[in-house]
């Protein structure tokens, strides 16, 4: 089994996924290419956002079902522009959530209440 964090962060509220398979820890999540900028182009970051967390849940998944999720998702949104409220780091984290077969309403809500919905 693999497993799945879904984080909110300290200080500001954004969300990420951190995907851990047996080969490894990888990040990624979404945010706007211009910093600051509630719409703009997008763009997957990838970067560890272990030291901003504020709170996460953690999920036990398949392996080959959080791949696919992680990549399926990635390419997706490598694409999109961000749209703070409608296509942004939460609904990125709620896509990959949704991949992994978790229920997750189609709105848009903040990081903590993501993790609160998932809970």
């Amino acid at each position: 089994m693999a497993e799945l964090m879904i984080i909110s962060e300290t200080g500001m509220f954004h969300s990420a996924c951190r995907f851990t398979f047996t080969g490894g820890v990888e990040w990624r999540g979404f945010q706007p290419a211009r910093s600051r900028n509630p719409v703009s182009p997008g763009m997957v970051e990838r970067v560890d956002r272990t030291q901003h967390i504020n709170h996460s849940i953690r999920i036990s998944v398949n392996e080959a079902v959080l791949r696919r999720a992680m990549d399926a998702v990635t390419a997706e949104y490598s694409s999109k522009n961000y749209v703070l409220g409608v296509v942004d780091c939460v609904s990125f984290s709620a896509d990959v959530a949704r991949r992994c077969r978790l229920r997750v309403p189609r709105v848009n809500i903040t990081p903590y209440g993501l993790i609160r919905v998932l809970k």
